[in-house]
Order: structure tokens, then C-alpha cells, then sequence
């Protein structure tokens, strides 16, 4: 028996009610989903401490305000993006009106990482409501605290049927994906996605892959090295580098690599002062296995790089892993060819930018490609020669937090769009509609029999419009 099959056809029997709300609706649940997660800050605080070891503003700033100001930007577009679209008809369909409806797509599933499990959890969840789908949200079983929150805080904040959750590990996920969903939202590594791209196949089912991959970063020869190690240390320290869109290598001019490590250096003891291990700003890894997974790539790298720059030695008992620098690493190690998902940098160094470009585009097209540069040239170089999700000039992440721009990957690194309007036509369909305003239909009088007449029209018709 299938465990997950009463969730499921749960989800598609109460998917024609959802489908059927109004704008005013659909705002109010959300506003409900707002206030329900402001009422519970302080127990998100203590679960994200629990699972991830997160400080209470990061969890402020990056998962409950990401999930309030979400709220507050829909709500305010919804009725814009529900509203019918008018589309004018070509001559060759006169008399005729034509429109675009946008419709929920039915019953959706949304499987959430466990990186930033409330965020990434709700703001699909948000997309989906607004659309006017029934959601079946399975958080991830790796930060266990939190989503047995979020199951508290859906149950609360959406009327029975409408949004519901699902606890469990990686059998409940296999389980879920057996059922022929309308859209799945899935977040994760390229490897899951590639198994939940497989198990909607079979039932022609419609995804969105937010995945990841190795987002590079061009660093100009001319661009401050103090300015690039500060935004570095603090885009790869944040979360404990545990971000689908973190700088995953830097491209060095060679000349520059020994500075660049020592403004790292400097920089890092700015956030985190002369002690990593004890500091309550800095975040944990998620769990020992992951833990473990980035002690074994820095062993097979350490003997593999030019140089290694370690603060402090990573500690398994309070899963510590500091930001760590790897120098000219070889091309085979694991640190060079798979997404980190942890603080290891690895520096690659350049001559040319010509060769920077190629090693990028050697690889699988990123999430993100970063770009440190003043000078326009550079800029336009790397963003032009290169195929990625989005870029960045002169900062890093910024780009997820701006709402009116679509957000995903490309091939390997993710397949769809979302964020802005492109979040919510990700859980709709574009439903054409087409009318003759009047009782005549002019098509008819160019059906069989083709006529001598009517075969002058057509070659009329070829050469006029």
C-alpha cells in the first residue's frame, strides 16, 4: 500500500475549490500564512539553532523575512497576474477575440532542501496558493525540528485540504513521486532532480528544478583584492557556504592569488573575530554525514593544491568546518569537479581571461556566474561568453532577493523559472481562448471543394499578408 496515495488524492479533490478562489482569497490565506509565522519567530528561531545552528538574524533575515516580504509582493501583483489577458487576433482570424487565461494546474507537489527549510519550504508554497493549487509540501527530514514547525504552522495558518505537509525521508519522497502530480517544485542537488525529473516523466508531469552546480567567479586584475576578500568571506561563510548560489570557485589572476588569500584572512577575522569554532554568528553544518563529506574532499585535496589556508581545524563534535582556501587544486579532485555545498573555496589561477572563460565553459552551465570587476569590457566579456542562470557583478546572492527577476538555472543547474511573475506561471498553464464574435466563419469558405476561385484567394492571401 501506498503511503502517501491519501495525501495525494486529497490534493486532487479539493484542487477544483482552490482553482476556483478569487484574488481576495488567495490574499487572505496568505496574509494568514504571514501572520502565523510572525506569531511563531521565536520557535523558528530555536529550530534553525536546533538543526542548523543558525544565529536568530540570519534566520530573520534570510528565512522569515524572505517568506513575509514574498507575501507582501504577491499579494500586491496578484491580481494583475489572475487578471484575463486581451490579445489581439491577426486579419487572417477576423471576426475573432482571443485571451489568455491563467489557470491553476491542479494538485502540486513541493519538496523543500534542508538549507534554508523555511524559506525555500514557504515561497514555493506561496507561489502555488496564489496560483490557485492544492499543495502537498514535503519539508526536508534533515532538519527535523524545523519542518515539524512548518507542518504546525500550515496546519494553522490554511483552511483543511488546501496546503498540507508531509513528514518523512528519502521512501516517503519515492513514495510521493509515484503519483501523477500536476507540477512538482523541487529543490536540490542536480543528482535528486535528475530522479524527480525521471518519476514525473512517466506520468508527463510539469517540473521546476531549482538545483545548483559550480557558480563561478571572474576576478578582474584590476579590482580591489581587499574589496574581493571581504565579499567573498562573507558569502561563503554565510550559512557555512550551505547555499545553492555561493561562490563555488574563484578565478585568480595568478599574480594575485597570495594577496587574495591574505585579505581572506583579514576579512574573515572582521565577521568572526580570532575564534571560528565557538562563535555563535558562524553556523553549523547541517549533520555529521555532511560533515564528514567535506572533511574527505579537503584529506583528497590537501595533497592535491599548490597550498591549503585553514584558520582553525574543523570539529566533527560541534560540526565546525571553517571557511578553507585551496590553491591551484588538480582538475581531478573532488573539490574541482563537484558542488561543494560547504565553506571549501578552491582559488583557480588565470593568465588570460580567455582562458578563465574556457575553464567555465568547460564545465556544466552554472546557477550563477560572478563577476568582481570596474571595468565594462571585463563585465561584458564574461557575461557574453558564458551561459549561466543569472550573474552577478561586484556582489554575491543579491539577485535571489530581488523579486521581479525570474530565478533558476540552466540545463544542469535547474529547469524553469521562479520568483515575480515567473513564480506563479510556474504553477499555472496559459490557457488560450479563442471566439467568433460573429455567426459567419470565413474559414469555412476555404474548405473542400478547392475551387479555382479558391485556390486565386489562397495565392492572393500568399502574397498580400
Amino acid at each position: 500500500m501506498n503511503p502517501t496515495a491519501d495525501l495525494f488524492r486529497s490534493a486532487v479533490a479539493f484542487a477544483p475549490q482552490a482553482g476556483a478562489t478569487t484574488v481576495a482569497q488567495r490574499r487572505a490565506a496568505l496574509a494568514r500564512l504571514k501572520k502565523t509565522v510572525l506569531a511563531h519567530r521565536e520557535d523558528f528561531h530555536r529550530a534553525l539553532r536546533t538543526d542548523l545552528g543558525r544565529p536568530e538574524v540570519e534566520t530573520d533575515l534570510s528565512e522569515l523575512y524572505a517568506v513575509t516580504s514574498l507575501v507582501d509582493y504577491v499579494s500586491g501583483k496578484l491580481a494583475g497576474w489572475m487578471r484575463t489577458e486581451r490579445v489581439p487576433s491577426p486579419l487572417t482570424l477576423w471576426p475573432a477575440k482571443a485571451e489568455i487565461r491563467h489557470e491553476s494546474k491542479g494538485a502540486v507537489l513541493v519538496m523543500a532542501p534542508w538549507n534554508f527549510p523555511v524559506n525555500l519550504s514557504l515561497s514555493p508554497v506561496v507561489y502555488a496558493v496564489a496560483a490557485g493549487n492544492a499543495v502537498v509540501l514535503k519539508p526536508s527530514e534533515v532538519a527535523p525540528a524545523t519542518a515539524q514547525l512548518l507542518a504546525k504552522v500550515v496546519q494553522e495558518a490554511f483552511p483543511e485540504g488546501w496546503v498540507r505537509t508531509v513528514q518523512g525521508d528519502a521512501e516517503t519522497a519515492k513514495s510521493l513521486l509515484e503519483h501523477p502530480w500536476n507540477h512538482i517544485f523541487f529543490t536540490g542537488g542536480p543528482s535528486i532532480g535528475k530522479t524527480v525529473m525521471a518519476a514525473a516523466s512517466k506520468h508527463l508531469t510539469s517540473v521546476t528544478l531549482e538545483l545548483g552546480g559550480k557558480s563561478p567567479v571572474f576576478l578582474d586584475p584590476s579590482f580591489s583584492v581587499e574589496r574581493a576578500a571581504k565579499l567573498l568571506a562573507w558569502a561563503k561563510s554565510m550559512n557555512a557556504g550551505q547555499i545553492c548560489i555561493a561562490p563555488d570557485y574563484v578565478l585568480v589572476p595568478r599574480e594575485r592569488m597570495g594577496d587574495l588569500v591574505h585579505a581572506f584572512a583579514h576579512a574573515l577575522k572582521d565577521l568572526y573575530g580570532d575564534r571560528l569554532v565557538d562563535n555563535p554568528d558562524y553556523t553549523r553544518i547541517i549533520n555529521e554525514r555532511h560533515w564528514a563529506r567535506l572533511q574527505a574532499w579537503h584529506e583528497d585535496a590537501v595533497g592535491a593544491c599548490a597550498q591549503v589556508w585553514q584558520p582553525e581545524p574543523a570539529d566533527v563534535s560541534k560540526r565546525f568546518f571553517p571557511p578553507t582556501l585551496y590553491l591551484d587544486p588538480d582538475p581531478s579532485c573532488r573539490i574541482s569537479c563537484e558542488e561543494l555545498f560547504g565553506p571549501l573555496l578552491p582559488l583557480i589561477p588565470y593568465d588570460k581571461l580567455e582562458d578563465a572563460i574556457a575553464y567555465v565553459n568547460a564545465k556544466e552551465r552554472p546557477l550563477v556566474t560572478y563577476v568582481l570587476s570596474e571595468n565594462k569590457a571585463f563585465q561584458e566579456r564574461t557575461v557574453n561568453e558564458t551561459r549561466a542562470g543569472a550573474t552577478v557583478i561586484n556582489d554575491f546572492i543579491i539577485h535571489y532577493m530581488h523579486h521581479d527577476l525570474p530565478f533558476g538555472g540552466v540545463n544542469h543547474s535547474g529547469i524553469g523559472k521562479s520568483h515575480g511573475v515567473w513564480g506563479f506561471r510556474e504553477f499555472t498553464n496559459a490557457r488560450p481562448v479563442v471566439r467568433r464574435r460573429w455567426g459567419v466563419n470565413p474559414t469555412l469558405f476555404l474548405g473542400p471543394p478547392y475551387t479555382n476561385w479558391k485556390k486565386q484567394v489562397v495565392s492572393a492571401l500568399l502574397r498580400w499578408l
